[in-house]
């Protein structure tokens, strides 16, 4: 199955913007795929964090 692409646009302020494409030229990636992979991990960490206080709630209920 073919990964369908969303194209997303954010307004970012000068210093974020300056991060990123310190990041990419640091990493030698384009600012899109940094852009991509803070998205990505932001998300996992989120997910993650929701799950481990999820588990709390319910280890405090037994």
């Amino acid at each position: 199955m073919k990964k369908k692409e969303v194209v997303i646009s954010v307004r970012i302020d000068s210093e974020i913007s300056e991060i990123i494409n310190a990041l990419a030229k640091d990493d030698d990636r384009t600012v899109g795929w940094v852009a991509r992979k803070l998205l990505t991990e932001a998300l996992e960490s989120r997910r993650n964090y929701h799950d481990e206080q999820n588990f709390k709630k319910l280890s405090k209920k037994n």
